[in-house]
């Protein structure tokens, strides 16, 4: 890939500038209906526009760390993880995430670095030449139908199979596209319709690139591009996949690793033109989610979901982490929404978080919170989520084949220890489970068990979820708020004849945050209330 130029051409959203003094002489260059229209900015320019949001620019992205990452994603340089002969993809490494950060900490680099940067982020078809080796080797063609092309070349190591996977790409590729901007109701990308049309693919369709990525550890990417004029939090995009998927790489039929990184890469080129800045645990999360809307079938999503709250509830829901992936196993948030409230709900966060005329410019959890407000409130639906995931199949239509979530303690009580006690911590947004189980020598109806529990001040937002599961499987679920100095209690039957064991999950619903300090969580900030001490007293005892 060739580098972008160094000197950007000056556009209009709608108006194409070519005078060669960019003396802003234009000749018209409309954006399809229905789309927003990328101003031809160079890949290192910044809009003139003025900030949107109360996201600063680059938060979280420090301009060396961001271009290291985009080296050691795609591949390259120190760090960088390669396929061996005969290996499987695996979890792959993660390039959409590392070149958006790149392209927001673009303005920011050296003059050196940033012609680097400008090389990484370029399209394949930008060059052989490039000093970067990512670009085609040989001269590409394209296939485009509907709202995509998609560009390929017919010799060297990015050759496809068969021209027949090349159009079955385009097919899935136009499904999604549909489904995602149709069925769901999500905006479509913005066009790079008003671009030079050595930039721009050829036209104003959206662009795929097919190439070798399994040696990359790979499934595909979507790449930031341009800006839009007077709007730099919406950007065009386009996306690059593997040019054939094949089993022996990525362990799946190629037509369904195919569908679930069409939809998941796509749906980053659609939140590009709601906010490409936002944080990233919510681009993850949602784009993991969209999987199992558009191919509900495949399944791949499950692979995460071991990593995510449903297994692990004592890592924050908002963290990003390159290294466990536990926002991709958080798409189970959004599925327990969609259960509740239904498909919409997400598509109102996005809206809510949204950079444009008419959105809420909100960043994730800010954006989450305020749609939930109607709805109970963020710290019920979270307590809630909390709850069912420690019976999955109660709950997700697809329950039975997930994980449950992980227990830290079993409280088990008898005639001779009648009372036991749990003390944790608790992070923000996040959980620990408990679990109380009765002796068999229990038996009498009479048994009843008294829960107290402990945390913190109520400002700080503790919850409590404790689910009863009696002995035919069925579970009884009650809420619980913590008054203002920190304190909860519940009783509940507890003969071992009837009750199997009694959960209690410790939530701390807290969203509040110190904003821009650089940090994995909502905003890059640092949470106000992580370590929130718990406490659940077990004590059983005969009601008379």
């Amino acid at each position: 890939m060739r580098r972008r130029p160094a000197t950007p051409l000056l556009l209009s959203a709608t108006l194409v500038t070519l005078a060669a003094t960019l003396a802003l002489g234009s000749t018209p260059g409309a954006a399809a209906p229905g789309t927003q229209s990328a101003g031809t900015q160079s890949v290192g320019a910044q809009s003139s526009g003025a900030r949107l949001s109360s996201t600063p620019a680059g938060a979280g992205t420090d301009p060396d760390e961001a271009l290291a990452a985009a080296r050691t994603a795609l591949g390259l340089g120190d760090g960088a993880q390669s396929r061996g002969p005969g290996q499987p993809v695996g979890e792959g490494n993660e390039a959409t995430m590392a070149l958006r950060d790149l392209r927001v900490a673009l303005p920011q680099l050296g003059a050196e670095q940033r012609r680097e940067g400008e090389a990484l982020l370029a399209r394949p078809t930008d060059g052989g030449d490039d000093p970067v080796g990512q670009g085609y080797d040989s001269r590409s063609k394209k296939l485009c139908s509907g709202n995509v092309c998609v560009h390929y070349v017919t010799k060297g190591a990015d050759r496809p199979d068969s021209q027949k996977w090349v159009r079955k790409t385009l097919q899935v590729m136009n499904k999604v596209w549909d489904f995602e901007t149709g069925t769901l109701g999500y905006r479509k990308p913005v066009s790079d319709r008003s671009l030079p049309q050595g930039k721009n693919g050829g036209n104003g369709k959206f662009d795929v690139y097919l190439k070798e990525l399994s040696g990359q550890r790979l499934y595909g990417y979507c790449a930031p591009e341009y800006l839009v004029k007077g709007n730099k939090r919406l950007a065009n995009g386009y996306c690059v996949l593997d040019d054939d998927f094949a089993k022996a790489e990525y362990g799946r039929k190629p037509l369904d690793t195919l569908r679930v990184t069409a939809a998941h890469e796509f749906f980053h080129a659609i939140q590009f033109n709601y906010d490409y800045r936002e944080d990233r645990w919510l681009l993850e999360s949602t784009a993991t989610w969209v999987e199992e809307r558009f191919a509900d079938d495949v399944n791949d999503n499950r692979q995460y979901l071991p990593v995510g709250q449903v297994r692990v509830p004592d890592e924050p829901l908002d963290i990003f982490s390159t290294t466990f992936g536990r926002h991709y196993g958080n798409w189970a948030w959004w599925e327990f929404l969609t259960q509740k409230y239904g498909g919409g709900i997400v598509r109102s966060v996005w809206k809510q978080a949204g950079q444009f005329k008419g959105a809420g410019r909100d960043y994730s959890t800010k954006a989450l919170t305020k749609v939930l407000a109607a709805k109970g409130g963020f710290s019920r639906n979270y307590a809630r989520f909390a709850a069912v995931n420690n019976n999955p199949a109660a709950f997700y239509p697809e329950g039975a084949s997930w994980p449950s979530a992980a227990r830290i303690a079993n409280l088990k009580l008898s005639k001779d220890a009648t009372r036991k006690s749990q003390a944790t911590t608790v992070d923000h947004m996040s959980a620990q489970n408990v679990d109380v189980t009765p002796a068999a020598e229990l038996k009498d109806k009479a048994w009843t068990l008294r829960l107290t529990l402990d945390g913190p001040a109520a400002a700080t937002k503790p919850m409590a979820a404790v689910l009863v599961q009696n002995k035919k499987g069925a579970w009884d679920e009650r809420l619980l708020e913590f008054n203002r100095k920190g304190r909860a209690r519940l009783s509940v039957p507890f003969s071992a004849r009837r009750v199997d064991a009694v959960t209690v999950s410790l939530v701390n619903t807290s969203t509040s945050f110190d904003c821009w300090e650089d940090q994995a969580y909502s905003c890059a900030g640092i949470a106000d209330h992580d370590a929130a001490p718990f406490e659940v007293t077990a004590k059983v005892f005969k009601d008379k």
